[in-house]
């Protein structure tokens, strides 16, 4: 902010200093309605850090339209506050009391009479400098720490006369903590406030999340044996207030200091979110509340599909593991979404289109229109700080939540009808082309996120062998052998599985290994009928899982643990990537004949692309004995594809 700027501001917060104190209290406080009220609808950032931090406490408990009523409350809070601070002197003049009820002042008083000292500990909530009025009711003098106003020099010069007037001495913040002993020792009263602890402040619970929290009031308190008493003010209508006194905190004492900081904290955070739960709308919500909280919430927006919900699970799962490095935990909940019938869902990708040039639009209780009750109720129960969609359909609602939520957007795969610049990453697999998104914005792994890493195909695989004990111990090599099914555009050819698995019989009896066989969920019945017939009861066929007989929830991710080599159909974009994330060697075959230059399909085009790059290896059902044997002798050598080095790299960048 240039100097002109800075003396045309700072003349209108004069003016309307002087035409405050110049009109009687309840036109002031009256206008002061108006302008929040103004401020709720002509400030939109504000409003939506505003709704957003009440939607992190408060989701659970409250709908969207009365989160928009606290919030709009908020501001009209707000700016009350503030005409009752511009006014300090006239409050002065016309009596304390006839503005502030005193609420059990003797806690105050036996406090003081103790002689060491009293900090009274309040937050930004109520008319809270209406407090520095205090200074003429207590027993001993009484000081406020008042922070600079960097960007307006000129108000804090004008505000620390106010208070001063009001009846407080004012300690500058470069000096505080001397002058803030020296009073402790001279048995007089400082205000403090507990929250905007900052980065050097101390992460503790408040409201089911941790935030940041200042640690000067415990530690003078644990150092010099001063009283801490809680203060809260509440305003009550027509300008009046109460202020209430809350007997000195019970400090926790067991000589680690830190712990000890830590615990006291949490005792006083606890006594004000007690109050707030009360009084949400006196607090002032404008600020980032939990920006420094070691705690940080990922909403996955399910959108019934397995495949999409596995790469978000595993973005996830990434995300989680960048944030532990930075020391912040993470809460994962994932929403299922039902919509109400199948032309919601078409009218809900119109809708979630017009809202990126619409602001009106980004509400998000518009869901309830789309929405199942149940779905919407789920999905309304949760605030997060990250959320993560796969597949349009779970776009428009990641948007109008991340919008609401003042929470970075994920969108894996292309997000329908929606700008991919609506989102702070786009995960696009090279196989999807995503030239036209900017660099900065994309996530671009070789194959689609999934959740394969050591310790998933460990737990896999150990849940596989209590399904099959047999397998325990079993040290043979292994072929795992991943067939899929019919998908748009590809067709299981059953002369060629059924060659499939002829080459697959002749090289494990040459070769001395045993096979590891599961189809899935989408396998045709008749080439079910073909592999039961041809490996079950074959002697080097020591698992054959057919999955619409008995559908093992850790074939997949069990087979890839304990096999050496997997053989997998190319038609599942997920299965292929799956094998190539578990670093076993792969072989990639066609269910529908050989792969071809021209036509190609994008699932040829996919798995050509990854074997001209050498990560794995495509082969006609003719030619797979040949390639077993070129990779088992290492005349081949594939690459190993690490992609979550790519992944969280790109999470990094958002963070």
């Amino acid at each position: 902010m240039n100097s002109f700027k800075k003396s045309f501001l700072f003349a209108g917060i004069k003016i309307a200093a002087f035409l405050f104190m110049l009109l009687p209290m309840g036109v002031s406080l009256c206008i002061g309605r108006a302008l929040g009220w103004m401020g709720y609808y002509f400030l939109p950032k504000k409003r939506k850090a505003v709704y957003a931090n009440l939607k992190t406490v408060f989701s659970a408990a409250h709908s969207p339209s009365q989160l928009r009523r606290m919030t709009k409350n908020v501001f009209i809070n707000f700016i009350q506050s503030a005409v009752e601070l511009l006014c300090l002197p006239k409050i002065k003049r016309l009596g304390f009391d006839k503005f502030v009820d005193l609420e059990d002042k003797e806690n105050v008083d036996h406090a003081i009479s103790l002689g060491k000292g009293v900090i009274l500990l309040a937050i930004h909530s109520g008319s809270w400098e209406l407090a520095s009025v205090v200074g003429g009711v207590t027993k001993a003098r009484y000081h406020v720490v008042a922070n600079d106003q960097s960007k307006l020099p000129q108000l804090d010069e004008m505000l620390n006369e106010y208070r001063t007037i009001a009846g407080a001495h004012v300690i500058k913040a470069g000096v505080a903590t001397k002058e803030i002993i020296k009073a402790m020792h001279d048995n007089e009263v400082i205000s403090l406030v507990l929250d905007q602890g900052g980065k050097t402040g101390v992460a503790v619970p408040f409201f089911g999340k941790t935030a940041s929290m200042s640690t000067g009031a415990m530690r003078l308190a644990l150092k010099y044996g001063c009283a801490v008493c809680p203060v809260w003010i509440k305003r009550l209508g027509n300008g009046k207030h109460v202020l209430k006194f809350s007997p000195p905190i019970s400090l926790t004492v067991t000589g680690n200091v830190e712990e000890d900081i830590s615990a006291n904290i949490e005792k006083a955070a606890n006594y004000f979110e007690s109050l707030l739960r009360q009084h949400p709308e006196e607090y002032m919500w404008f600020y980032k509340v939990f920006k420094y909280s070691d705690q940080s919430r990922v909403l996955i927006i399910d959108d019934g599909r397995t495949g999409h919900l596995r790469q978000s699970q595993a973005l996830a799962r990434n995300l989680s593991e960048v944030l532990k490095k930075k020391g912040v935990f993470v809460q994962e909940n994932t929403v299922s979404l039902d919509w109400r019938g199948p032309r919601h869902i078409t009218l809900f990708s119109f809708y979630a289109f017009l809202s990126q040039y619409l602001g009106f639009l980004k509400r998000e209780d518009c869901l309830k229109l789309f929405l199942t009750d149940a779905s919407f109720n789920e999905v309304m129960k949760y605030k997060a700080d990250f959320v993560i969609s796969c597949g349009s359909q779970a776009a428009g609602v990641n948007f109008i939540l991340s919008q609401n939520h003042m929470a970075k957007s994920i969108s894996i795969l292309t997000p329908g009808l929606l700008s991919k610049e609506n989102f702070n990453a786009v995960v696009l697999p090279e196989h999807d082309e995503p030239t036209k998104l900017r660099r900065a914005k994309a996530i671009i792994p070789k194959v689609s996120p999934n959740l394969i890493n050591a310790s998933y195909l460990k737990e896999q695989g150990e849940g596989l062998i209590r399904h099959y004990s047999h397998l325990k111990g079993n040290v043979r090599t292994k072929f795992g052998v991943l067939i899929g099914g019919n998908t748009k555009g590809v067709k299981f050819d059953e002369d060629q599985l059924r060659e499939l698995i002829s080459q697959v019989k002749e090289a494990a009896v040459h070769y001395n290994v045993d096979i590891l066989l599961t189809t899935s969920r989408r396998t045709p019945a008749a080439i079910e009928q073909l592999i039961s017939k041809e490996l079950k009861g074959f002697e080097r066929c020591s698992l054959c899982i057919i999955a619409n007989q008995r559908n093992i929830p850790e074939a997949v991710g069990g087979i890839l643990d304990l096999s050496d080599l997997v053989i997998v159909s190319g038609e599942s974009i997920s299965m292929v990537s799956e094998a190539l994330s578990s670093g076993k060697h792969t072989i990639v075959f066609s269910p529908h004949g050989k792969y071809a230059d021209k036509p190609r399909d994008k699932y040829e085009d996919f798995v050509l692309k990854l074997n001209d790059q050498g990560y794995l290896m495509i082969t006609s059902v003719n030619d797979l004995k040949l390639k077993i044997s070129q990779l088992l002798s290492r005349k081949i050598t594939l690459k190993s594809l690490n992609d979550q080095v790519i992944i969280q790299n790109g999470l990094k960048a958002i963070i």
